[in-house]
């Protein structure tokens, strides 16, 4: 698989959920507005075990994570409602990812 490949499926899945991904240096995370509940990152790995010296070709997994970006003060019931539902989005996102086990290859 290609890093474009990758990128696509990250990018389509997010979609899906209701997040937009943007790409960064260390991978991808969710487009920040300021007013999110959550915050997504994706991260591109190394794997020397799968890293194909003599060919140079390098295998790069893909893993996801997720944490609790903002919470406190005094949410009104509809405000805990979109935080909950943000929350479980991106957890089943991330899960997602996760379970796919994507990694693309990468000529050094």
């Amino acid at each position: 698989m290609t890093k474009q490949e990758v990128n696509e499926i990250i990018t389509s899945k997010a979609a899906e959920y209701g997040f937009e991904i943007e790409e960064n240096s260390m991978g991808w995370n969710n487009k920040r507005t300021g007013q999110d509940y959550i915050n997504i990152q994706i991260f591109q790995n190394s794997n020397i075990e799968k890293t194909d010296w003599e060919n140079h070709k390098a295998c790069i997994d893909i893993e996801a994570s997720a944490s609790v970006s903002r919470m406190g003060g005094s949410p009104t019931p509809e405000e805990l409602l979109k935080a909950a539902d943000e929350i479980a989005r991106g957890a089943k996102f991330t899960a997602d990812i996760q379970n796919m086990k994507l990694s693309y290859e990468r000529t050094f």
